[in-house]
């Protein structure tokens, strides 16, 4: 009850109060007025980068080519886009194992990453000696070989040149690769909560989808960024011609499947299953008539057969000329 004010105590605290002997205001804190540093890392950065889009697409561009020379094939290369979070939180996205690769980018300061996926590694050491589609290697649990690391190791010396190429629009660097690891726990380039601007491509190859990451901490790009926020301009948008080029060439050295097909014949099951040596199964065609040229299973032209120089072999007679609005249809 010693707690409880009596009638008296009340009244002479109203009458101190009235009378401002009693100060009615919490004091501030010691220490003054505080800054609130806007620039500060912590923000969140919000707002299209139109001139880090402009360098995304030149990088998917030139990198496209690169790779599929790499491997003698076409690779599709295509950006997904920008995201901002922080360092720590990007860390955590990235699967293990992973090659995820340090380098700096001269003059500016500091360090930034460029990180692939182990299904897109396996595929291009896949593709590289030999093989026609995504190994099925289980990557949990392992890291990569001593030849898996040396082709990593090729494939990101083409990727960083192409990057130094495509930042040309914006500035000249040179790129330097500073380091590797295949767990992100060991990477450390910046405080976990520092802003970080995370790029994600895709690289498409048959049936196998893989990934890579740009990993730029804001305070990298910092001094740049007026560069990086403003507009695209007329001379940025600029036609790559020998890459165009470079890319038709690569398209005409390409190999394709040609297939004659001499005609087709419907048989009972039960025929099928006493087919023998020796059998013969009659078409409706006769030696004379022409025979239909398939290329990637496409009809494309008809054909006559014979020899040629010892050799079973047809003759072009005419193409085909194709409705695409009706095979777009019929599709």
């Amino acid at each position: 009850m010693s707690d409880i004010l009596s009638q008296d105590e009340v009244d002479a605290l109203l009458k101190g109060v009235k009378e401002g002997e009693v100060e009615t205001r919490p004091q501030a804190p010691p220490g003054g007025l505080r800054t609130y540093d806007l620039t500060n890392q912590e923000m969140i950065i919000r707002g299209r980068m139109p001139g880090l889009e402009m360098v995304n697409e030149k990088f998917a561009g030139f990198f496209r080519l690169s790779l599929s020379n790499f491997l003698g094939k076409f690779i599709d290369v295509t950006t997904q886009g920008i995201s901002f979070m922080k360092f720590g939180e990007f860390m955590r996205t990235i699967p293990l194992p992973s090659s995820i690769n340090i380098f700096k980018l001269h003059p500016l300061k500091g360090y930034a990453l460029m990180v692939f996926e182990a299904p897109l590694i396996f595929a291009i050491v896949e593709y590289f000696f030999g093989g026609d589609k995504a190994s099925s290697v289980k990557a949990e649990g392992r890291s990569f070989t001593p030849v898996e690391q040396r082709l990593i190791d090729k494939v990101l010396t083409i990727a960083l040149v192409d990057l130094q190429k495509a930042l040309s629009a914006l500035i000249t660097v040179e790129t330097e690769l500073t380091g590797s690891e295949t767990n992100p726990q060991f990477v450390t380039i910046i405080p976990p909560t520092e802003a970080l601007i995370k790029v994600e491509f895709h690289v498409e190859m048959e049936n196998l989808t893989g990934k890579i990451y740009l990993g730029i901490p804001y305070s990298l790009v910092e001094p740049i960024k007026e560069k990086l926020y403003s507009g695209i301009t007329g001379n940025s948008i600029d036609v790559d011609k020998l890459g165009v080029k470079r890319l038709v060439e690569l398209l005409n050295e390409s190999l394709v499947n040609i297939t004659v097909e001499l005609d087709r014949a419907e048989l009972t099951l039960e025929d099928v299953l006493n087919l023998q040596a020796g059998d013969i199964i009659t078409l409706g065609k006769s030696v004379a008539d022409e025979l239909l040229v398939k290329v990637e299973g496409i009809p494309k032209f008809y054909c006559t057969p014979g020899h040629h120089r010892g050799s079973q072999a047809v003759k072009i007679t005419r193409a085909i000329e194709m409705n695409y609005e009706r095979s777009n249809q019929d599709g």
